[in-house]
């Protein structure tokens, strides 16, 4: 009886342990995101050290709009179904308990949506269809970077920047991204408690 309800006991605390780790990596892998800005290249939005909250299910094309800052793989990475989402995830956990580096993401502001035709001119200066650009949370210039302007968003693709458009790299560097590399909206700042709140 001893022996029995020794093992039981292991059995519960297991489960206790196992049971929550699961529902926060489903949750993670369906539901949200939590990343950290490692980059200067948002700033004044967002600065090195914020913890930032992403919700995965605002990614999807229908559901964004130009202005909304999200995450996205880096380097060109497309995420092919549920399946390579699942790999992704479950590689970002073996490096965190290794303490090697998870999957390189950016977060940046969406600028183009699909069809939009982007111009940059050489006195830094943003065109969107035709339109000068003129919001509160640019900070500085906008060189063109090196693509050939004007550019039109291709389907299914996105045009990113920085805030900080001097020290940002990102769609004037390695073009349009695919909606497939898009992990989540960023909805609300989770830390440092002086700026914990919805983004704007």
């Amino acid at each position: 009886m001893a022996r029995r309800s020794i093992i039981r006991e292991i059995l519960g605390w297991i489960l206790a342990v196992i049971i929550p780790v699961i529902l926060v990596f489903a949750l993670n892998l369906f539901v949200f995101t939590i990343s950290g800005v490692r980059q200067e290249s948002m700033r004044n939005t967002l600065k090195e050290g914020d913890i930032v909250f992403f919700s995965r299910l605002s990614s999807d094309i229908d559901k964004l709009k130009r202005g909304d800052i999200i995450l996205f793989l880096a380097d060109g990475r497309e995420k092919e179904g549920f399946l390579d989402e699942l790999s992704i995830k479950i590689n970002d956990f073996r490096a965190v308990i290794t303490g090697r580096s998870t999957a390189k993401r950016y977060v940046k502001r969406i600028i183009g949506m699909p069809g939009d035709m982007i111009d940059i001119r050489e006195d830094g200066s943003v065109y969107i269809n035709g339109e000068k650009e003129s919001k509160a949370y640019v900070r500085g210039l906008t060189p063109p970077g090196k693509m050939g302007y004007p550019l039109e968003v291709p389907e299914d693709h996105i045009f990113v920047m920085g805030d900080n458009r001097e020290v940002s790299s990102d769609s004037r560097d390695f073009g349009c991204i695919s909606i497939k590399s898009v992990e989540g909206k960023a909805v609300f700042i989770l830390w440092p408690p002086s700026k914990v709140g919805s983004i704007k």
